[in-house]
């Protein structure tokens, strides 16, 4: 898709444009930041931080970790996030399907209409 046509590329970049970089959400990739949306719901920032931590500690911060996760295992690993039994089965259930998507590039072709 090319960025120039796409409205909502045209509207981010004209509030970058005036506005900076405003450093909002502190994560090393794309994929954390999706799972870090999962993780703050129901919860401060604080306690996400803790948990994607956690998650990186044990080389799970990445799809194909996920995907694979047990439920249990992973439950306990963001405990700190809070609802972690329905938080480790939702970022089991996103991971899985962000994988049959294709990923992230996959996903940024397709059309957001």
């Amino acid at each position: 898709m090319d960025d120039a046509n796409n409205p909502l590329q045209n509207i981010y970049q004209r509030l970058l444009n005036h506005y900076g970089d405003q450093q909002w959400w502190p994560a090393d990739d794309e994929f954390e930041v999706m799972i870090g949306a999962i993780l703050t719901q129901n919860t401060n920032w604080s306690n996400v931080e803790k948990a994607i931590d956690q998650l990186k500690q044990q080389d799970g911060c990445n799809a194909p970790a996920l995907a694979q996760a047990d439920a249990t295992t992973l439950a306990q690993t963001i405990r700190s996030s809070g609802y972690y039994n329905q938080k480790a089965q939702r970022l089991i259930r996103f991971a899985r399907w962000f994988l049959q998507q294709g990923g992230l590039d996959a996903l940024k072709q397709q059309s957001l209409e």
